[in-house]
């Protein structure tokens, strides 16, 4: 289940930034930014003991120079709001708003061996015809199949595994009556 709070905050700051024109850049921005934030400095933001005007400091000192003012301002906003937890979270929904805003939709590609970018490219084009969106998909080992690749992009699944086929066989030899 999507978080409520996540997506009100992505959503308005993508909204912002793509009437600007700068959501990719934003979007890069917050990713980085949100990398930065391990759980000892989360810690130090979400802790009750230091003063708002504390965090704000330190965020600031820490960003101002080196990232756009949106993105700047946005987290001084996520920081004033006390919702720095959110963050990772709320980077993420927003470079899938701005993948989505270019026509890009991101999967998975899972396979039980390491595939070549060359396979990889091609079930995206795949892909990309079947949805009649441009896909491009990431690889995940799946050491529970045994053979083949499965594909899962915007809730649309290409089985093309051992168990499926055989699933197929089975299917069409109960048909049979065999």
């Amino acid at each position: 289940m999507k978080d409520i709070v996540v997506d009100k905050y992505a959503k308005a700051f993508f909204e912002v930034t793509y009437a600007n024109g700068t959501a990719g850049e934003c979007a890069m921005q917050m990713a980085e930014i949100s990398k930065a934030f391990s759980p000892e400095i989360t810690a130090f933001f979400k802790n009750p003991f230091n003063s708002l005007e504390n965090k704000l400091t330190t965020a600031k000192s820490a960003l101002e120079g080196k990232c756009s003012a949106e993105t700047f301002n946005f987290v001084c906003t996520l920081v004033e709001k006390n919702r720095v937890g959110a963050m990772t979270e709320i980077s993420k929904e927003l470079t899938t708003m701005v993948q989505a805003s270019a026509g890009i939709t991101k999967g998975k590609l899972f396979s039980a061996i390491e595939v070549s970018p060359e396979f990889l490219k091609q079930v995206e084009a795949v892909a990309s015809k079947a949805l009649n969106k441009k896909v491009e998909l990431l690889f995940e080992k799946d050491t529970t199949l045994i053979a083949g690749y499965k594909v899962q992009v915007a809730g649309w699944t290409l089985d093309d595994s051992a168990e499926a086929h055989l699933r197929i066989l089975k299917d069409e030899l109960m048909k049979k009556g065999l």
